[in-house]
């Protein structure tokens, strides 16, 4: 019996497309239960974790120092005049920890942890990478803003300076 049905099975006739879309599937979570079940044994693969920093004086100061640094060279283009420029942020900076990822041999357990560096008042985390925030908008306030001219001057220049798309630069006139 269990041959004529194998036989009866893989004749072409009785093979449409709903069924090979289901075979494929069912293939298919084997593939990854396989991959996940022999993938890693027994090895120490370093992994990253992600922290939001707790506190925004380094996202303020961030800020702080990129509307000083746009100020000052917004106002050298030649009709922009006085310049005021203010920056919003989209979320606080980013920390990346470095971490060590062990798997055990016969369990299949993982134990992971945070890589550790001496310091002199103690251990610390290893810092991999810190992202910048995020930037939501600029606004910059100049006396030449009725200008054409100088307002795509100063779009241009912020876009480029800050990689911020056009739709998010606002370019206003100072009273």
């Amino acid at each position: 019996m269990k041959h004529d049905f194998f036989k009866e099975l893989l004749q072409r006739k009785n093979w449409n497309k709903s069924s090979l879309v289901f075979f494929a599937g069912i293939l298919g979570v084997f593939l990854i239960f396989a991959g996940n079940t022999f993938s890693g044994s027994g090895q120490n693969t370093k992994d990253t974790a992600v922290s939001v920093e707790s506190g925004t004086s380094s996202t303020d100061l961030y800020a702080a120092q990129l509307e000083q640094k746009l100020t000052d060279l917004l106002g050298q283009i030649q009709g922009a005049g006085k310049t005021s420029v203010a920056v919003t942020m989209e979320s606080s900076a980013q920390t990346v920890y470095a971490l060590d990822e062990k798997s055990q041999e016969g369990s299949g357990s993982q134990e992971t942890e945070h890589i550790l560096v001496s310091r002199q008042n103690g251990q610390d985390a290893l810092v991999e990478m810190v992202w910048e925030p995020e930037i939501r908008g600029i606004a910059v306030v100049c006396q030449g803003a009725d200008d054409i001219t100088v307002r795509a001057q100063i779009t241009e220049a912020v876009s480029v300076l800050t990689g911020v798309s056009t739709n998010r630069i606002s370019i206003t006139k100072m009273s």
